[in-house]
């Protein structure tokens, strides 16, 4: 949705009039039924409407924090059952200080790595975490230990040994579809060094 409202050039996102088609877009299978993709897709999407985030972002100049509800407006599917055919609202609106906020500080992502990655959230998550952060790295490189990634991306794990043994091969899939990622296991964690987004910012 960020994608879309970015493409569009508005907080309004047009998302056409299914839930099946938009998720064909995102390089997923619908199915219907209690445990269907259809199913949960709902659950997420109106948890996600309902929902408020606190965002930090770290920029060489300054650190901005956004605090809010990122949907300002979302209305429900209209078909009672899966039979009937899933309808999808015309249009999804952020509100506009998320919108603001958004234009303003987001990093172009790849999707088809998106895609490569689908099968590991966990690697999907670096991906995410690599490209908002190492281009935005000036100067001498950055340490990120394992308590600060086990804090970040494993609060389930016990140990950082533990985290680390799920850690590592996840990153090893993030790093093969963003080959321009700069990244290097050092004694403690992750050395970070300035390396191009995954996708070249236009002009």
């Amino acid at each position: 949705m960020n994608t879309e409202a970015l493409r569009q050039k508005s907080p309004k996102i047009e998302v056409g009039n299914s839930a099946a088609s938009f998720l064909k877009r995102l390089g997923k299978e619908s199915s219907g039924g209690r445990n269907g993709t259809l199913t949960n897709f709902r659950k997420q999407i109106q948890a996600l409407s309902a929902c408020s985030m606190t965002l930090g972002i770290t920029t060489a100049a300054k650190t901005i924090t956004y605090d809010g509800k990122p949907i300002q407006q979302f209305e429900a599917w209209l078909a009672n059952s899966e039979e009937q055919g899933t309808l999808w609202p015309g249009t999804i609106t952020f509100s506009q200080e998320y919108y603001q906020t958004l234009t303003g500080h987001a990093v172009p992502l790849d999707l088809r790595a998106m895609h490569a990655l689908a099968g590991s959230a966990l690697a999907m998550d670096i991906y995410v975490m690599l490209a908002d952060r190492l281009h935005r790295i000036n100067g001498r490189p950055l340490v990120l230990h394992w308590r600060s990634l086990r804090e970040q991306f494993g609060q389930e794990y016990n140990d950082n040994k533990n985290f680390k043994n799920a850690f590592i091969p996840a990153l090893k899939q993030a790093l093969t579809v963003y080959s321009q990622a700069k990244v290097k296991q050092v004694n403690g964690g992750l050395l970070l060094m300035s390396s191009p987004p995954p996708i070249p910012y236009k002009g």
